[in-house]
């Protein structure tokens, strides 16, 4: 915290962040990497390195009138976000799909196989830092795959930095960190978002609007009560019970 009741800001205030050399996205559906997508252009304009690891296919976000089947809709979703990256620039960002078994619900299955596979993925990287979703969520794979994150951090004896994200269907935080950007940032970030077009389609017609704007809208809003026009939010994990 940069001051009694502040979160520190990001390319102003001192922090374990600026030691992170390498830093993994894990992140349990495409798209998860463009909500926070100005931290991560800050972070690699520094000169972190940036890994993305894509848990599952999101295939259950996308609409029959979208894509039809299963399998089209992965790769809708998978092609989304390569386009996004390919957007995102300089220095190249090389997702990773894995495609983690699936409920009946189209959520990632909350079984052994698929913790251990998030364990082994966090293993090959052994990054520096770690930005994932929060566990206090409403979205079932976001609480999955923060839970099995713990329990790796847990068999460690020194784990990494980890932020966790404040998203749409975060469900309460502390916000230890922020990213404030300005309207020409948050119109580069809307232009990755508008990549994934199945999620856009899907907001506008569910939400009336668009998913650049179900994104936006938040950070707009948490940015103002802090004095910016926007900012991405983020808790710092303390693994220590």
């Amino acid at each position: 915290m940069s001051a009694v009741g502040k979160p520190a800001v990001l390319g102003v205030d001192s922090g374990p962040w600026e030691n992170v050399g390498r830093w993994l996205v894990l992140a349990p559906h495409p798209d998860d990497f463009d909500v926070v997508a100005v931290t991560l252009r800050r972070l690699a304009d520094a000169g972190a390195g940036i890994a993305l690891e894509v848990l599952s296919g999101g295939a259950s976000g996308v609409e029959d009138g979208f894509a039809n089947g299963w399998e089209a809709k992965t790769a809708a979703r998978e092609e989304e976000q390569r386009e996004s990256c390919e957007l995102f620039g300089p220095p190249g960002i090389e997702p990773r799909f894995h495609r983690l078994k699936e409920d009946a619900e189209g959520h990632i299955a909350d079984g052994e196989e698929n913790r251990m596979r998030v364990h082994d993925i966090l293993n090959s990287n052994m990054p520096d830092g770690v930005i994932l979703p929060h566990g206090n969520d409403s979205n079932a794979d976001h609480r999955r795959t923060f839970r099995w994150f713990r329990a790796w951090c847990d068999s460690r004896p020194s784990p990494p930095l980890a932020l966790l994200v404040r998203d749409p269907k975060n469900l309460g935080m502390r916000v230890d960190l922020v990213t404030p950007y300005d309207a020409a940032s948050a119109v580069w970030k809307g232009a990755l978002l508008r990549c994934h077009r199945s999620q856009h389609a899907r907001n506008l017609r569910s939400r009336g609007i668009g998913f650049d704007e179900r994104i936006l809208a938040p950070d707009r809003e948490a940015g103002e009560a802090l004095g910016f026009a926007a900012a991405e939010c983020f808790e710092i994990y303390d693994p220590v019970p």
